[in-house]
């Protein structure tokens, strides 16, 4: 069970792309035109060719009038329809039909997973940085506890805190069964993060798979449609050119580690 999309054309930005996206799993979309896909997933394009199916029901119109809270798309670069933080909230909250009886204690929640003071509450949107309106985008799109949950062009103008709190989030995400979906140009942010991983060269599907197999392929990486992520690079090169018997790793701490022990 999850979210099939099938043979799905869109202009010249899609041709005939077809993808499964599961559970459990953190799913990663490489290529420029990504971000159609997931605009045609959130409803907002609908001259589409193909097929989008949610655990057996057809995403279109009335999936949407049906189920508003199903999905949700967080843009780096959100829109918002209100003034103060405090009446976002409750306007997403009302568009999406979505009750919630303590409302208070679920904006603690959800601000305070993305790193966000409750003081935040009480302040005029307008005077929040670019990192504090994409972080605000996530805590309130979670508070309608969506099914789907994509994020367009993941990580842009956060630091190294809020990234690694994002993170976090993401993994709590998945194992609370949600279908999450990232996109980014960015390989070592999709070697790091993802389970698995949608490549597109152009309008068209390249390859699809997990990620720790696509992108530790020195075949692919020669195919030059993708860069090779840092960390692989540095495997290859120690096992290459310093003979040294590392294996690959996600994380540059268990890299750090296997470097010590094999030297």
């Amino acid at each position: 069970m999850g979210l099939t999309v099938s043979n799905i054309k869109y202009k010249n930005w899609l041709d005939d792309i077809s993808y499964r996206f599961s559970r459990r799993r953190i799913t990663g979309i490489y290529g420029n035109n990504s971000k159609y896909l997931l605009d045609v997933i959130n409803g907002d394009i609908s001259d589409y060719d193909g097929y989008i199916d949610f655990e057996k029901t057809n995403v279109d119109s009335d999936f949407f009038k049906n189920n508003p809270s199903s999905i949700a798309l967080i843009d780096s670069f959100p829109s918002f329809f209100t003034t103060k933080v405090s009446d976002e909230f409750k306007f997403v909250l009302d568009v999406r039909k979505y009750f919630c009886d303590d409302l208070v204690a679920k904006e603690e929640r959800f601000l305070q997973a993305v790193g966000l003071d409750l003081t935040i509450l009480d302040r005029d949107i307008a005077s929040l940085s670019s990192s504090e309106k994409y972080l605000l985008s996530i805590a309130i799109n979670l508070m309608y506890d969506p099914e789907i949950i994509m994020f367009k062009d993941i990580f842009v103008s956060l630091d190294h805190n809020a990234k690694k709190k994002l993170i976090v989030l993401l993994n709590n995400l998945k194992e609370d069964k949600k279908i999450v979906i990232v996109s980014t140009n960015d390989v070592n942010t999709l070697y790091e993060i993802t389970d698995e991983v949608l490549l597109l060269d152009g309008s068209k599907e390249y390859k699809s798979g997990a990620s720790d197999k696509l992108f530790t392929s020195i075949e692919l990486m020669r195919e030059n449609v993708i860069n090779m992520p840092s960390m692989t690079q540095v495997t290859y090169f120690a096992r290459n050119d310093k003979k040294i018997k590392l294996s690959f790793h996600k994380d540059v701490r268990d890299i750090i580690k296997d470097i010590y022990k094999h030297v």
